[in-house]
């Protein structure tokens, strides 16, 4: 946007976290900088090498969904598992190895699972105080917000604690990770990197960055696709149309090529994204005109990617799950023009220079998630389980059934989806690979 820069909200990050990472830092060479470096760091290249960390948590989320109340495989349904909670808890092991060669082992154990609500509650802290910088300069904030700032701190010893045992490793690791590759990146135009706390603040960042994120997106799409049988069936066909095995779903050229897959898991971030807020930018020296209205400097200003992503000029019935929109098919109707007013319109990572450097890291994690669930299970919500989604009563615009119930903490945040899982059986021509 012209003549307007990051807004001074993300001030509110360096006073609590002592400096800023490539997501706050408002000055736009600064930010340049730290961009080129971590696009060394988040190539493809990179993310390839550090996949193994993701299938790894991946193999072991995909064997738990299958299990009953004893935590034993189950042949018919298993337990209701509550996907807003396991998915997170997949997301922040899978960013702790990718990070750090070092998972939090949520999956599996309770002890460091409290993270995943203290994140959330502490960003939307954060993005209170981040609008009344003022209570900052009169320390007002260790009174109205007592219990964030405590759980603040634990959540930075318990960060501390990861990169010092990330540090004690040093190079005895069997899969790269983003911190070696922070380690070595250079800024192409200049040809330096980053200095250790750099290293260690970027790769913190992904990981509270990337996991809420992520774990929403996988959220999002499942109760989509639970809630639009059609799609869901439709789907399930492509996947084992395209892998021969469970263990196939990976980065490559098929699922590069899984168009629907994709679909499913874009048109899930359009209805509900995962930061459904405004990102904030501040309006500088001489004003902006935005339809016809001027708006002084000084004035931060932001259009709310939910309200972007339901726009009717960009999305015919936004309010209804269709995959096909993304598609270019003449059988149904989808236009070239579609395709291309639907994207110009999408920003579930926001757009441009500023736009998330984890993109290419977080969607593959999505579809490779997404993708083994619907091959290997089948899936369906607890009978006469009504969590997740809209109704009457829930609250003004929160009557829509099929409508994904969010909370906006900054990040999005839903609750209570619970769905059962059944293996579904293997044949000769799609052997059911359960490595684990």
């Amino acid at each position: 946007m012209c003549n307007t820069r990051k807004a001074t909200y993300y001030n509110i990050f360096s006073h609590l976290f002592t400096s800023h990472s490539i997501a706050t830092i408002i000055d736009p060479v600064k930010h340049g900088r730290k961009k080129r470096v971590i696009t060394q760091a988040l190539s493809e290249k990179s993310i390839a090498a550090m996949e193994e960390h993701v299938l790894t948590n991946v193999r072991r989320f995909w064997r738990l969904m299958g299990t009953g109340t004893d935590g034993e495989n189950q042949e018919g349904w298993s337990s209701p598992k509550d996907m807003t909670r396991w998915a997170g808890y997949l997301a922040f092991d899978i960013m702790g190895d990718v990070c750090f060669s070092h998972s939090f082992e949520m999956l599996e154990k309770d002890e460091n699972r409290y993270i995943s609500d203290v994140l959330p509650r502490g960003v939307q802290g954060l993005n209170i105080m981040a609008h009344m910088q003022g209570l900052l300069r009169l320390r007002l904030e260790k009174v109205l917000f007592r219990s964030l700032d405590r759980e603040m701190q634990q959540y930075q010893a318990f960060s501390k604690k990861q990169y010092d045992t990330r540090i004690e490793k040093g190079e005895n690791i069997s899969v790269r990770d983003v911190f070696s590759f922070l380690t070595e990146a250079r800024d192409p135009e200049t040809g330096e990197g980053f200095e250790m706390p750099e290293v260690v603040g970027e790769a913190s960042l992904l990981i509270s960055g990337g996991s809420d994120t992520t774990a929403a997106a996988i959220t999002s799409t499942l109760f989509y696709l639970l809630h639009n049988p059609l799609a869901l069936a439709t789907l399930t066909r492509q996947l084992h149309d395209t892998f021969p095995n469970l263990e196939a779903i990976r980065s490559g050229p098929l699922l590069s090529q899984s168009r629907y897959l994709k679909a499913c898991v874009d048109e899930a971030m359009r209805i509900s994204p995962v930061v459904p807020s405004l990102l904030p930018r501040e309006v500088q020296s001489g004003g902006i005109i935005i339809n016809g209205t001027y708006i002084p400097s000084g004035t931060d200003i932001g259009v709310p990617h939910y309200a972007i992503h339901h726009n009717e000029d960009y999305f015919t019935g936004s309010w209804e799950y269709k995959p096909e929109r993304w598609i270019l098919d003449p059988r149904s109707g989808v236009t070239t023009e579609d395709v291309a007013r639907a994207r110009s319109a999408f920003a579930p990572f926001s757009l441009g220079p500023r736009g998330c450097a984890g993109k290419a890291l977080a969607m593959k994690e999505i579809m490779i998630v997404v993708g083994r669930l619907v091959w290997g299970y089948e899936m369906r919500l607890v009978e006469g389980g009504s969590k997740g989604q809209g109704g009457i009563g829930k609250g003004w615009a929160r009557d829509r059934p099929g409508e994904l119930q969010m909370r906006d903490l900054f990040v999005g945040k839903a609750e209570g989806l619970l769905v059962e899982f059944r293996r579904r059986g293997s044949d000769e021509r799609r052997p059911l690979v359960d490595s684990v």
